[in-house]
């Protein structure tokens, strides 16, 4: 009788379980799972592209930032103009409006003005905002088009009407 190969050799482990993370499309508003190393996806439903891109902004910027990764403004950095991500965290200047899928945090020393909408908010002590707050358990957008809901007004923001619509752009 012959002997029988151990069944290690024959079925050898699977690979391990990858972490996931749920998250939201911005354009439609279906959640799904995806790996937590993927950089970019394309939604089940609507198949618009996702990036998942942490950013750290240390200029001045203006302009759009669309992105489901983390968002740090780090001092003495500022932003203005209109802001999607996943996570954002604030201890510069931003002044605008930001939708945020995750948790916002503003940090010492911050100044933030404008309108904010975001799972959770997390003041500092000394931070200043000058914002409108909404904390919803799912951000929402304007159906179909990708754009923001009240978008900001030129007597909310004032220089926001600079704005690049391609992203972007240092100012001078």
């Amino acid at each position: 009788m012959p002997l029988r190969p151990a069944l290690a050799t024959i079925h050898p482990r699977g690979p391990e379980p990858r972490q996931l993370r749920r998250v939201l499309c911005p354009h439609c508003g279906r959640a799904f799972e995806v790996s937590t190393r993927a950089m970019s996806v394309r939604c089940p439903t609507c198949t618009r592209p996702l990036e998942f891109k942490d950013l750290t902004l240390r200029q001045r910027m203006e302009g759009d930032v669309s992105t489901m990764g983390h968002v740090q403004l780090s001092n003495p950095s500022e932003m203005i103009g209109r802001l999607v991500c996943g996570k954002f965290t604030n201890t510069g200047r931003f002044e605008g409006h930001a939708v945020v899928y995750g948790a916002i945090e503003l940090g010492p020393d911050s100044l933030t003005v404008g309108e904010l909408t975001g799972k959770s908010l997390r003041v500092h002590h000394g931070a200043t905002a000058r914002a409108r707050a909404n904390i919803l358990p799912k951000p929402k957008l304007a159906p179909g088009s990708g754009k923001l809901l009240d978008r900001p007004t030129r007597r909310l923001v004032p220089r926001i009407a600079g704005i690049s619509p391609k992203g972007l752009r240092p100012m001078t």
